[in-house]
């Protein structure tokens, strides 16, 4: 009953205290709420074009967003529209050649390179960008800070008799050096877009498109597998060749546990070693000396079960005749309390047994035991 209350005090308290905590947490602190702009989420976040996308699947037209260039001869036809946002020079000779002929039969690209050149036309880039390398184009920096590229007032210019206003990136700007656009838009800031004409077909190129990554070096930076894959497919299948190759030499020691060996026992003989040299060092000798008198009458009764009921002076002058040895001796071994030494005060079975009397006694039970 006692411990039945000290749980329901317990209980008591524990409740009291989550209460007044949450009065204190309610009454000294306050829930407001606070716009904080996180950008756009989702397939947005990763995707600049998904608003247009929306809107040409609304109006009918087939769209669809890829994370490769396609394959030009199956997959794209003549009247198709493909925009290049973030491609890099990661094109082969082969695939820029199918693009370019692509083109000349009549399709439209549109494209955003992020290659930069210098005052004279120089990159860093070891692999120019071949599209612009082709229509000998040149992508340039201003070098403005974010404030200007802010405040800079969105580019106002005239397409297909609308009055339109683009906020182009101030940042960059474009520049021809062989052949000249059939339009181009353009501000105090440079060149922001150019309009090609190439055999049946259109091509397009924007100084920068927001979201195509060309802004900071970790912007749209692919997956770590795909650049590795990209990389080094090579080292890659070769590991995962080792690995299995490893994998099927070390199965051939696998195979059943191994028996749990048995755990090493003592001799009996050592246990019973073991034993009298604890119950000597605890001054026990008599009770090692009753076991040894009990195992000999106990032989004695099966051999002569008669002289079990002699007395014990009878009894130590039989098997003095038997063993030839003196009959006070073995009335000592056998009957310590009722030998002379016990009538003197000297009792073999009380106090502390010298080793030599002790031995003495088993000496003569041995011998006794032998001769029955």
């Amino acid at each position: 009953m006692k411990s039945e209350h000290i749980i329901t005090v317990l209980i008591l308290l524990t409740v009291g205290i989550v209460f007044y905590i949450g009065y204190w947490l309610y009454s000294h602190y306050e829930y407001i709420s606070e716009t904080v702009e996180v950008g756009f989420q989702g397939e947005a976040r990763d995707n600049p074009l998904l608003a247009a996308e929306r809107l040409l699947e609304r109006m009918g037209t087939t769209a669809k967003t890829v994370h490769a260039l396609p394959n030009v001869k199956d997959d794209l036809g003549s009247q198709d529209t493909l925009v290049l946002l973030q491609y890099g020079t990661f094109f082969s000779d082969d695939q820029t050649q199918q693009l370019f002929h692509w083109l000349d039969d009549g399709g439209h690209l549109i494209m955003s390179s992020d290659t930069l050149h210098d005052v004279v036309g120089k990159t860093t880039k070891t692999n120019l960008d071949p599209l612009l390398k082709k229509l000998r184009v040149y992508r340039h920096q201003n070098g403005l800070d974010k404030d200007k590229i802010a405040q800079a007032p969105p580019t106002q210019f005239v397409w297909a008799q609308y009055r339109l206003q683009v906020a182009f990136n101030p940042d960059y700007y474009l520049e021809p050096s062989y052949y000249d656009p059939v339009k181009e838009i353009s501000d105090k800031h440079g060149i922001h877009f150019l309009f090609y004409y190439y055999g049946n077909g259109i091509m397009r190129t924007q100084a920068k498109v927001e979201g195509d990554g060309t802004g900071t070096p970790f912007e749209k930076i692919p997956p770590l597998w795909t650049l590795l894959w990209t990389t080094m497919w090579t080292v890659i299948i070769s590991a995962a060749i080792l690995l299995l190759f490893w994998l099927w030499t070390a199965s051939r020691r696998f195979g059943s546990l191994l028996p749990t060996p048995p755990r090493a026992r003592r001799r009996l003989l050592e246990h019973i070693e073991a034993s009298g040299h604890f119950l000597w060092r605890q001054e026990q000798a008599h009770t090692l000396l009753h076991g040894a008198r009990q195992a000999l009458l106990k032989r004695l009764e099966s051999v002569h079960p008669d002289w079990t009921h002699l007395s014990h002076a009878e009894l130590s002058q039989r098997l003095a005749q038997v063993c030839e040895l003196p009959a006070d001796e073995i009335e000592e071994a056998l009957n310590p309390h009722q030998s002379p030494l016990a009538k003197r005060g000297k009792v073999p079975g009380q106090g502390r047994i010298s080793e030599m009397a002790f031995t003495r006694s088993l000496q003569i039970m041995t011998q006794i035991r032998k001769t029955l």
